[in-house]
């Protein structure tokens, strides 16, 4: 049973969340786990947002296994996902279910085979949830997890199973666990055709 300290912070929490979801959602929203109650009181107060979140969950995840990529886009684009022109989605792409109205895929981009794109996340410490923004031009490579909040300029590259975890400024090529900056010997230019 909670006692009145605990109801009122909770309350004050469900109450910034609502604010940060009617505002403009730009800076990621990160709450502190409690001992005397769940993060999931605060994000799903109800049964119904809990429901509503596995449905979702259920198609998203039929929805990521079609192979086809522009039945793929106009689906996704049902569930909420903000998709621009000429995107292409390979086969195993994971998008958020939890609130998949937070990604933004801009025209031209490409998601790899199995990457993850994460609008939230629970740990030890507490929740984070925020948007994900795939720039214009950029591909996001093979099997690449994408963490909520964070934004990919134009024309970014991420590696293959990279973990990207901050903001990628535009035309910047990025790898490894956690993502940084790859500096290369332009190994690609000798390959025939690039």
């Amino acid at each position: 049973m909670l006692n009145e300290q605990d109801r009122q912070q909770l309350h004050r929490e469900k109450q910034a969340f609502r604010d940060w979801w009617a505002g403009d959602r730009v800076a990621p929203f990160i709450l502190a786990r409690h001992r005397n109650y769940r993060i999931w009181d605060v994000v799903c107060p109800n049964w119904f947002v809990s429901l509503r979140f596995y449905v979702r969950f259920a198609v998203m995840y039929v929805i990521g296994k079609c192979p086809v990529s522009w039945l793929k886009v106009w689906l996704f684009r049902r569930m909420g996902v903000r998709i621009g022109r000429e995107v292409f989605i390979a086969p195993g792409v994971f998008l958020d279910a939890f609130y998949p109205h937070l990604i933004e895929l801009d025209d031209g981009c490409i998601l790899g085979i199995g990457c993850r794109l994460l609008t939230h996340e629970i740990t030890a410490g507490g929740f984070r949830a925020g948007k994900v923004r795939v720039g214009k031009g950029s591909v996001v490579g093979a099997w690449t997890i994408v963490r909520s909040g964070v934004t990919l300029g134009q024309s970014v590259t991420t590696g293959f199973g990279s973990v990207v975890v901050r903001d990628v400024a535009d035309g910047v090529t990025v790898g490894g666990v956690p993502a940084r900056p790859l500096h290369h010997s332009g190994a690609l230019q000798d390959v025939e055709g690039f």
